[in-house]
């Protein structure tokens, strides 16, 4: 039995990944699965986690992960524009499998056997247990108290002022934000600080 847990609140969206995968295992691969919503209690006996992640979401330590099997796979679904780099994901986050929500149901289809044939014939990760050297992003002062204002709807100006620095310097401090979380857009990383807001600042 192949045990498959979703982080995911868009119901449309998993019931549809649900059909998916059941589809490739149950029919093609012939591996009986069960579906479950990924909790606590649960995440340490999932074969595969499929988790949905947001612009900028990837960069930031998911602590629920330390609790999984090192041997399971996770499967992020993401909707941005950018393709999260592996080099610079929390070490909590490991043997992953990035697919764009967008791409061909056989390009997902190929890389979801792809990943899990890797992940079956691999060495178990090694989860950390200790984050103190983890690699998610970590903002200035400075950095974060342009975040929480870029969060809160204001523009550059008001912030320049509230800040008591010139417009240009939070032009560059918006500007290395973005780039720590991968973001590319204005769209992309008010999305970003709302979802990563009580873990940044």
């Amino acid at each position: 039995m192949l045990n498959i847990i979703f982080d995911d609140p868009n119901a449309a969206y998993r019931y549809g990944m649900e059909n998916f995968l059941t589809q490739i295992f149950s029919l093609e691969k012939k591996i009986p699965v069960q579906m479950s919503d990924l909790t606590a209690n649960n995440i340490s006996t999932a074969d595969i986690i499929v988790k949905r992640f947001s612009a900028g979401e990837s960069t930031v330590c998911q602590p629920l992960f330390q609790l999984r099997n090192p041997q399971s796979l996770i499967i992020a679904v993401y909707d941005c524009r950018t393709v999260p780099f592996v080099t610079d994901l929390p070490l909590c986050i490991t043997n992953i499998l990035f697919l764009n929500r967008k791409s061909s149901l056989e390009h997902i289809r190929k890389r979801v056997f792809s990943g899990w044939a890797n992940h079956t014939t691999g060495v178990p990760d090694q989860l950390p247990r200790d984050c103190a050297n983890c690699r998610q992003p970590k903002l200035s002062a400075t950095e974060a108290s342009v975040a929480a204002l870029i969060h809160a709807g204001n523009d550059v100006g008001y912030i320049a002022r509230e800040l008591q620095i010139p417009e240009k310097s939070v032009s560059v401090h918006k500007r290395k934000i973005m780039s720590k979380f991968n973001v590319i857009s204005n769209s992309e990383l008010h999305s970003c600080l709302k979802l990563i807001k009580n873990k940044i600042f």
